[in-house]
Parts: C-alpha cells; structure tokens; sequence
C-alpha cells in the first residue's frame, strides 16, 4: 500500500519554508546586518538559486564584506526538515552538493567561507545526531574518512 503525504509535503509548504528563510536574509542586508557564522562581515549582495553560476549548495548564496574589503561567502541549503539517518536520500543529497562546493576552490575558499544546512527545529535524536556528525567532520581529511 502507497503511503499518504501530508498536505505540507505536497503542498506549498518546502518552498514558503525557504522563502522565508532567504527572505529574513534580504531583510538583514537592507538593514546594513551581518549573516549568521560570519558576524564580522556585513551582508553585501544575496544571489537565490545559485546552481546557475555553478553552486551545488544552491538554495541561498550569501555575499559579505568585512571592514577591510575582504569576501566571504554563506552557502545555505534550506530544508524544512531534514532526517538524519543512513538512509535519508535528502541528507545525502544536501551532504553531497556541500562537499562539492567545498572541494571547488574557484567558489568556495575553505579559510573564509562557510556552508550552513538551515532547518526548522531537530528533534533531540537529530540533534544528537547532528553533533557527532560534525564531530566526525572536524577531525576527517576527505569525506572517505
């Protein structure tokens, strides 16, 4: 027997989620803030959808400029809810098109830039998860790791 979506799913509900999103990030560079990771850099230009200049991590690519003209880059993938689990396709997509852009140094400098998975609330498992993972990532030399 199929299972049922839920009307969020089927609906409208990814896409308003990640407007929202990128809509608080415009609203933050007309107000002369700052991105979220990069505090001491200000919000100078937001492009929307950036696979078409060649970005895996594609749903927010946030532009700043810190006091002394430096860029930095945010790439934010905006899911309204992600699974943390072995085998959560969505994850290994966002995981995928992140590691990607983090390995392409014509978009992404790995001492400046940053990379963000931005979600509704994690459940406390997720959360768990979500901790060990990164751990992990601290200390791997390559994704085989």
């Amino acid at each position: 027997m199929a299972e049922l979506s839920n009307p969020f799913s089927t609906g409208s509900g990814g896409s308003t989620f990640e407007s929202k999103v990128q809509s608080s990030f415009i609203v933050a560079m007309l107000v002369g803030g700052r991105a979220p990771l990069l505090p001491d850099s200000k919000i100078r230009k937001i492009k929307l959808q950036g696979r078409f200049n060649g970005f895996d991590t594609d749903d927010l690519i946030v532009f700043t400029e810190d006091e002394s003209g430096n860029e930095r880059k945010l790439l934010g993938q905006v899911k309204h809810e992600i699974s943390f689990t072995d085998g959560s396709e969505v994850l290994g997509t966002v995981l995928l098109a992140a590691w990607s852009d983090f390995q392409n140094h014509l978009l992404f400098n790995k001492d400046k830039d940053k990379i963000a998975l931005i979600t509704g609330p994690l459940s406390k498992l997720d959360i768990t998860s979500v901790r060990t993972l990164l751990d992990w990532a601290k200390h791997s030399e390559s994704a085989n790791d």
